[in-house]
């Protein structure tokens, strides 16, 4: 699949089946958030966070009443989740990018090998009202749960699409 195709075809997973993801599958999509862009070469003040136990998945899971969200709220079945924390600065603005842009790499490095992947931001801010959940997570010091990455196999098949599936208003000034 080429690069805009891959792109064009990610799509945020709500349901995932059991279907174990192969380590070299999740290796690949860890190691090409290693790749994404983060400004200012800050790679140091990134951690990356692999959880795949289903206990801890769980509990993440249970954490908040998510009744009222969409079924299956906030990991979806998910069987993989990649954690992505960060050190903060005084004034937190960069590393919320940086994360970003690791968060998007994976998510593409994901589609490209086939596997369903979501963005999951919400449930992830709401740990910080769980610590206990989090001191689970065996962070490095000083560093903060911004977003994770689940990952797995679609329950519903993915399609291959070649333009996009929304439209952002634009303008062009020349």
């Amino acid at each position: 699949m080429d690069a805009l195709t891959n792109i064009y075809s990610r799509i945020s997973t709500r349901d995932f089946s059991n279907t174990p993801v192969a380590e070299e599958d999740i290796r690949a999509i860890m190691h090409a958030g290693m790749a994404a862009p983060v400004g200012r070469g800050l790679y140091d003040t990134l951690h990356i966070t692999l959880i795949t136990k289903k206990e801890l998945l769980d509990e993440i899971s249970k954490a908040e009443d998510y009744s009222g969200a969409r079924p299956n709220a906030p990991l979806y079945g998910a069987p993989v989740l990649i954690l992505v924390s960060s050190k903060l600065g005084e004034k937190p603005a960069i590393e919320y990018s940086n994360v970003g842009c690791v968060m998007q790499t994976m998510a593409l490095a994901a589609t490209a090998k086939g596997l369903g992947n979501i963005y999951l931001w919400g449930c992830i801010y709401r740990l910080k009202s769980h610590p206990n959940i989090v001191k689970k997570f065996e962070l490095p010091e000083g560093f903060v749960p911004i977003s994770a990455l689940g990952v797995g196999y679609s329950k519903t098949p993915l399609e291959t699409t070649h333009k996009p599936r929304h439209v952002i208003s634009t303008n062009s000034i020349r």
